[in-house]
């Protein structure tokens, strides 16, 4: 016997049909600007299981909003990416994003008790002076640094989070690296890096990063990464 055609009194329920729930236009706002890894998505939504996850994103790709493929460096690495018709949605995701903002004036200053943490922006002063104005606005101790400078301060700043523009590291970004290694090890902590890149494939080194964004990324962007990953 074949299955009848779900009825619908309104188109809002077909909307929903397809991307409501808890996490489906949460995993979409953050595919919105860049392809992610499983991992990455997981670490940017710690409150979602390996399996709901698992689930959000089969159904997704099954509505063809999503696109799963191979990494072209890392065939065993799955990623996933918006497909053409998956930017359809991209005015929804941005309307909701604003109006959550509206709805909730005080969320700049409640995203998380984060004033205890430190954030070096290892960045242009032009484009670091941006990020670190959203960084202060929502609590952050932050300070914006050359590469070198950070290579030698490091373990006196004693950074929680390093965020690093790939573009502006060039040579510099291995010996970075392994400075925050070397700091991680004597101090027996973990420093969150997260880079901010024109390419995943732009560097070796940032196979060792807990989290890539890909540029052009907005400053609320790695604000919620950041306010994620040290949930």
């Amino acid at each position: 016997m074949r299955r009848s055609e779900p009825k619908y009194n309104s188109p809002v329920e077909i909307t929903l049909k397809v991307i409501g729930g808890k996490w489906k236009c949460v995993i979409l706002w953050w595919l919105r600007q860049e392809t992610k890894h499983f991992s990455e998505l997981k670490q940017l939504m710690p409150d979602i299981t390996h399996k709901v996850l698992t689930q959000q994103l089969r159904e997704l790709e099954a509505d063809g909003l999503i696109r799963r493929q191979a990494h072209r460096a890392t065939a065993s690495r799955i990623e996933y990416s918006l497909t053409p018709y998956g930017e359809t949605i991209r005015p929804i995701m941005e309307l909701m994003c604003n109006w959550g903002k509206a709805h909730r004036p005080e969320y700049r200053s409640s995203f998380m008790p984060l004033g205890s943490l430190c954030v070096l922006v290892v960045s242009p002063l032009a484009e670091g002076d941006r990020l670190l104005e959203s960084l202060e606005d929502h609590g952050f101790w932050a300070i914006v640094v050359t590469p070198k400078v950070a290579i030698v301060k490091l373990d006196q700043l004693q950074p929680n989070v390093v965020i690093i523009d790939t573009s502006f590291v060039a040579t510099d970004g291995p010996a970075l690296m392994n400075q925050i290694k070397a700091v991680e090890n004597a101090q027996s902590r973990e420093i969150l890096t997260i880079t901010l890149t024109a390419s995943k494939l732009e560097d070796d080194f940032l196979q060792n990063v807990q989290l890539c964004l890909t540029r052009p990324v907005q400053p609320a962007e790695v604000v919620a990464a950041i306010a994620n990953l040290t949930h």
